[in-house]
């Protein structure tokens, strides 16, 4: 991830020396991009036919996946980093990806002759990069949008920067006197963990302290030399960052998370005065900081003469295909008109309703996850399961409008999942099952791969790794049970009791299917 800091010998720079772990970020991707783009009037370009480029591109960890699952859509990714990019290029020439560009250089050779992109990414830079560095970031924001384009810019914020800030300055005191990178890494980690394990009373500063102190202590070495002890690391309020984008002709759109712009975590009385002291969404947000004591942001940003609608569009939501993978907890009272459903998503997002339509749109979702339905498709099949209280023609188009306001409160409290187009997986391995080629270079490689609903899923068994490895369309069940029963023996790992090799080998069969439906829930399977 490029950072533009500390060119060292031979053109080297500090990302060169010790490398930044390489991510993929789902809360870049094109489609999640547009979903918010549509949610407030915005008319972003198609997924599958757009330009996207990535400024700090890093290995191309991010950006690679994409190219895999929109093969007619273009990405350019540029970072200062020349040892990353390089790595990243090696990926590409194995994968033969050729609606790619990965260049190692600085952000500051992006001109108008780069032509113009739909979406533009900035993940983890302009905190950490000089002012002049920040403005050309949003300068080519300006220069290289397309009219109805978004930008995705991350950077630390206040007031919660003021709060990591503190610890970072107490770690770069007690290494000032430290000019290597590994020292310095070595010695801030043991000054964190002094400091983790000398907070064993309960007051305030203690808890933050001790809880602070684990969390940089999960961070691996890059991670924490760049980010913790880096030369530069700004956070931001919200209304200097929009100053900051207004002077480019930029407008706010809205965060990445859409769930972050959200205030149902409040009570009512707090919910009512936040709309007082917001009097436009720049204030509300702004309010919404302090209230969340937000130290990071990902915010999405467009045109300034774009046209947008001053809050979210329900209608827009008929245009999503909807996912959710929320478990149901049945009121104890009996199933009734009426009875409470509880409903929780896997990272504990919870709701609690009455409305019927809701509670069997859930149900038909619950059912099927992962896989997105139209919302069409979505409210008929809810509304068919009604039975004999199946509205009237009017009631109908209320249950539709309710059930578009109830779909979008869900998606604010991060219950249902939005797409714009559908992704390219299967749910059930055909006869010959198949993984993506970026799934299978990557588990040849380590323990995290990228789904096809581009999010990381580690896999840390050696025996997932090559059974993922050897997902490439041309062998059937057979074959691949004969590979497993190989590879068990040459691990010694493969047991046949009472010498009965028939039956080990329907056991290896048995667990190929129920892992392969596995892969094909975690969106690792494709046609």
């Amino acid at each position: 991830m490029q950072r533009h800091l500390l060119l060292m010998k031979n053109s080297q720079t500090s990302y060169d020396l010790i490398r930044y772990p390489s991510y993929t970020h789902p809360q870049t991707y094109p489609d999640r991009l547009a979903v918010i783009g549509k949610l407030f009037g915005l008319e972003p370009a198609s997924v599958h036919r757009c330009r996207v480029l990535e400024l700090g591109c890093g290995n191309g960890a991010n950006l690679i996946p994409m190219a895999w699952s929109l093969p007619r859509s273009e990405f350019v990714g540029i970072d200062l980093a020349a040892e990353p990019v390089a790595d990243g290029n090696q990926m590409l020439q194995g994968l033969g990806l050729t609606n790619i560009r990965l260049v190692a250089g600085s952000v500051t050779e992006v001109n108008s002759d780069w032509g113009s992109f739909d979406y533009i990414i900035a993940h983890g830079l302009y905190s950490w990069v000089p002012p002049q560095v920040r403005e050309r970031i949003l300068s080519i924001c300006q220069t290289n949008l397309t009219p109805h384009g978004i930008a995705f810019i991350s950077y630390n914020a206040l007031p919660g920067g003021h709060l990591r800030n503190m610890l970072r300055d107490m770690m770069l005191f007690h290494v000032r006197g430290s000019d290597s990178a590994e020292a310095r890494i070595k010695q801030s980690l043991a000054f964190v963990r002094f400091l983790a394990d000398a907070q064993d009373t309960t007051d305030d500063y203690r808890r933050w302290m001790k809880s602070e102190s684990n969390r940089i202590l999960e961070h691996d070495a890059g991670h924490l030399y760049h980010d913790e002890l880096g030369e530069l690391n700004e956070p931001l309020y919200f209304t200097q960052f929009m100053e900051q984008t207004a002077r480019h002709g930029l407008q706010y759109l809205g965060e990445a998370d859409y769930f972050e712009m959200s205030d149902h975590i409040f009570k009512d009385s707090v919910r009512t005065t936040l709309e007082q002291l917001g009097s436009n969404r720049i204030l509300r947000e702004q309010y919404l900081d302090f209230l969340k004591c937000r130290r990071f942001r990902q915010t999405l940003l467009c045109r300034g003469d774009a046209l947008l609608s001053p809050g979210p569009l329900a209608k827009s939501v008929e245009r999503f295909f909807i996912s959710s993978a929320a478990e149901i907890s049945v009121d104890a009272r009996a199933e009734r008109p009426g009875a409470h459903f509880f409903f929780e998503s896997p990272k504990g997002a919870k709701v609690e309703t009455d409305f019927a339509l809701g509670q069997l749109a859930l149900k038909v979702l619950q059912e099927i996850w992962p896989q997105p339905l139209p919302f069409e498709e979505l409210l008929q099949q809810a509304t068919g399961r009604l039975g004999p209280t199946r509205p009237s023609e009017a009631d109908q188009s209320i249950g539709r409008d309710r059930l578009r306001e109830f779909l979008l409160q869900l998606y604010g409290a991060g219950i249902v999942a939005f797409r714009s187009e559908l992704p390219r997986f299967v749910l059930h391995a055909g006869d010959r099952p198949a993984t993506s080629p970026v799934v299978r270079w990557q588990a040849q490689r380590g323990e995290v791969v990228t789904s096809i609903f581009h999010v990381t899923v580690k896999v840390e068994d050696e025996i997932g790794r090559q059974l993922l490895s050897w997902l490439d369309g041309n062998h059937d069940r057979s074959a691949l049970v004969d590979k497993l029963w190989l590879f068990l023996q040459s691990k010694h790992a493969a047991r046949a009791t009472d010498n009965d090799e028939p039956a080990a080998r329907r056991k290896i069969e048995s667990d190929l299917e129920k892992n392969l439906l596995k892969l094909g829930r975690l969106g690792l399977l494709v046609n």
